[in-house]
């Protein structure tokens, strides 16, 4: 269901485009957006389909791709990533990510809370204990944890997850734990750990919690 238009300062779930349009996601509406729109983590949204984040670099938003509220980027596969800078561990690789650009981190990075990154990967906290980060895991600029996500999504009938940083598709038959209890069918069914089944809708992306690590 469509709204006509969105302005600045309405209520946002995020901004997305489609068919080369911008729009405003409200709920299960979409809104064409004709103003600039701030969302948080200081991201700001212009209505050419550039945006920032903490006035860095404008970056373009893709066809499909969803910059949500709560700070996640979702690309039309199914893979998110923070929308602000950060540091990545993928495929076992320690990257650093400014203004959307990935870049292999190139020394030992140290955060102002003293946490620090080698870039194998291996992390020294704050209270001197180390340990090898686990893909999927991002840190802020400023040291601090992001929470890990896992997604689901349905895409052309076919069920795929990103767990732990890494995109997988499901066949029919194939069922999957995430790391938060929830089982995913490759029939697009989703059982929670209370037991409460969904089903996904084609093109559906939902977030579930990713593996509890040490922040």
């Amino acid at each position: 269901m469509a709204l006509s238009s969105a302005r600045a300062g309405d209520a946002a779930d995020g901004v997305t485009v489609k068919g080369g349009t911008l729009y405003v996601m409200q709920g299960d509406q979409l809104a064409v957006l004709t103003d600039s729109l701030k969302l948080p983590f200081e991201v700001e949204v212009i209505t050419n389909g550039n945006f920032t984040v903490a006035k860095g670099q404008a970056r373009r938003l893709l066809e499909g791709q969803v910059i949500r509220s709560d700070g996640w980027l979702l690309n039309p596969d199914g893979s998110i990533q923070p929308v602000m800078d950060h540091v990545a561990m993928t495929a076992g690789k320690a990257y650093v990510v400014r203004d959307g650009r990935a870049e292999p981190l190139a020394q030992t990075m140290v955060f102002k809370n003293n946490l620090s990154i080698a870039p194998d990967g291996y992390c020294t906290y704050p209270d001197g204990n180390r340990s090898r980060l686990l893909d999927g895991q991002w840190f802020r600029l400023d040291g601090t944890a992001i929470p890990a996500k896992d997604t689901i999504t349905l895409k052309n009938g076919r069920v795929v997850v990103q767990k732990g940083g890494t995109l997988l598709t499901l066949t029919g038959i194939q069922i999957m734990g995430m790391n938060d209890g929830t089982r995913v069918h490759g029939d697009g069914s989703i059982q929670r750990l209370d037991g409460t089944t969904t089903r996904l809708r084609e093109g559906q992306t939902i977030l579930v919690d990713g593996p509890i690590v040490r922040h």
